[in-house]
């Protein structure tokens, strides 16, 4: 089974961990990642936009970062996928979930990106997918 260490940075997250958990651990079920070790953060906007200026040079808040382990240092385990940031706020205000945020999250670490327009298209394409297998599997 995946292993979700979610941590809730803002008390006003902490309803989210367990809910937000179990969605990650499906989405790696979905991705047949049985393996897969993730961590996860519920930040605040002053938060987010220190590590958007940090990671992506915006200064900016956001919705969710998805941060790769380091290449060349040895892995933490060995189905870490990395570190996600999730700001639920700023998801909400974006017109969508915070599960969303976090699946758009997780395809980022398994390498999908939006770059471009095609590649745009197949991340939603996916995420979409994965959304309704959640619905209807629960």
């Amino acid at each position: 089974m995946a292993v979700v260490n979610l941590v809730s940075l803002d008390r006003q997250f902490a309803q989210l961990k367990k809910p937000l958990g179990q969605t990650a651990t499906r989405v790696f079920q979905f991705l047949k990642m049985p393996r897969a070790e993730i961590d996860i953060y519920l930040i605040g906007a002053s938060k987010m936009r220190k590590l958007n200026r940090e990671y992506r040079q915006k200064d900016e808040t956001t919705d969710v970062i998805a941060v790769e382990p380091p290449q060349g240092f040895p892995p933490v385990s060995p189905g870490y996928v990395g570190e996600i940031y999730l700001n639920p706020p700023c998801a909400r205000r974006k017109g969508y979930s915070p599960e969303y945020a976090l699946i758009h999250g997780i395809l980022h670490l398994k390498g999908f990106n939006h770059k471009g327009k095609s590649d745009k298209i197949k991340m939603e394409k996916l995420e979409k997918k994965i959304l309704l297998w959640l619905a209807n599997t629960y």
